[in-house]
């Protein structure tokens, strides 16, 4: 697959969110899949993400990166794909649960959003001084955590080292893909790990905040929204950039 493009790119309001550009996205990509792999990252699991493709216009993946990142399986068969998630210290997520009993102002998120390897909790308008606290506390429980917090509300607790980031880097080498053929899409502060890994990127023009601030001539911050936002990064980096690594292809 090393002369393959993998195209990763978050759904929720990246994707979806505009039912005509996500046809029109659909459409010019269609003809181009046979050298583009493609794969949804998200916050969500990988079943939640699989009714998503059976009940709109979503093109159906090559694979899915579910639950922040935990989650890297083959979208046809469902089998995770490599050894993944890899823990690099103690992890317990019924730890985590006991800290966070006793801090007040956070409400753990429904089951569905649950999983062996996140925990996920609703915490609107923290501050970083409240998340720094909230980690210095699961550190000191004996945790080797990330907290990652997007949206101004959600607030997700992993294994360090674990995210929407590494994930990708490990599909990535899984295929044989450069890195100059690896692009990543987003719209909020849970997909900032993977503008963090070198790969290019694509913001759409409906994101938040701490996406609309990056700067770096690998990531395109585009105007149009959602999947229309996506479209127009994506001609940037096949069509119309010249110094870009994809205009050879």
């Amino acid at each position: 697959m090393a002369d393959r493009f993998l195209i990763v790119s978050d759904v929720d309001g990246t994707m979806l969110g505009d039912d005509s550009a996500l046809e029109s996205l659909a459409a010019w990509l269609a003809p181009r899949r046979d050298s583009i792999q493609l794969v949804y990252n998200s916050g969500r699991s990988t079943d939640s993400l699989r009714r998503s493709v059976a009940k709109t216009l979503l093109p159906k993946p090559d694979a899915l990166i579910g639950n922040v990142g935990t989650q890297v399986e083959s979208f046809d068969t469902s089998t995770p794909l490599g050894d993944w998630p890899v823990l690099s210290g103690a992890w317990d997520q019924n730890v985590v649960r006991q800290v966070f009993q006793e801090i007040e102002g956070v409400a753990l998120q429904p089951a569905g959003f649950q999983s062996q390897h996140k925990v996920s909790y609703f915490a609107y308008d923290a501050s970083e001084a409240q998340i720094g606290a909230w980690q210095a506390q699961l550190e000191a429980a004996g945790l080797n955590v990330k907290i990652v917090y997007s949206s101004q509300r959600d607030l997700d607790i992993l294994p360090t080292g674990i995210d929407k980031g590494t994930a990708t880097a490990h599909l990535a080498d899984a295929w044989k893909v450069p890195l100059d053929r690896v692009i990543v899409c987003g719209d909020t502060g849970n997909d900032i790990a993977m503008f963090e890994q070198g790969f290019l990127g694509i913001v759409v023009g409906n994101a938040l905040p701490e996406l609309k601030s990056l700067n770096s001539p690998r990531i395109f911050q585009a105007s149009d929204h959602f999947a229309a936002g996506v479209g127009e990064g994506l001609r940037h980096w096949f069509e119309n950039s010249e110094s870009a690594p994809l205009r050879r292809a």
